[in-house]
């Protein structure tokens, strides 16, 4: 399974039930861990990097890929997509069932509250929830 990866860290640990897609442009820090359910998805040309010491509950969701839809006479389907990095920092937490968009970057000691649908950037040292994510609070 780590051959999967572009780069594992030391302890990094992978649950059951963890879906990959992209493997190679999935770069994962040391002492982390996919929990059961989590699927991380990156582009032909969008990475997934994922620094040290970050917490991933069960079912989190990262994509990179984005479905165009600006054509209203054409359907979705057909109008491919795009991709753009996410990067979750040291530290960060990320709650069960929380969904990563791409283009995001996830601050350091951060925490994305359980089900949050983040779609911009976060801070370092803040929470966010809701959909779409907002800071909720600033950590100090």
């Amino acid at each position: 399974m780590l051959g999967k990866f572009g780069r594992v860290g030391t302890n990094f640990q992978i649950r059951p039930y963890v879906s990959i897609v992209g493997g190679k442009n999935i770069l994962i820090g040391n002492n982390v861990t996919l929990r059961p359910f989590t699927q991380i998805h990156a582009g032909k040309d969008a990475q997934v990097i994922i620094e040290d010491d970050v917490l991933i509950a069960p079912g989190v969701f990262i994509t990179t890929n984005q479905h165009n839809f600006e054509d209203i006479l054409k359907p979705i389907r057909l109008q491919g997509g795009n991709s753009s990095d996410i990067h979750v920092k040291s530290g960060a937490w990320i709650g069960a069932n929380a969904i990563i968009m791409d283009g995001v970057t996830i601050g350091r000691n951060s925490v994305v509250a359980a089900g949050a649908v983040v779609t911009k950037n976060v801070p370092d040292f803040c929470v966010v929830g809701g959909v779409p994510a907002k800071v909720i609070k600033m950590l100090t």
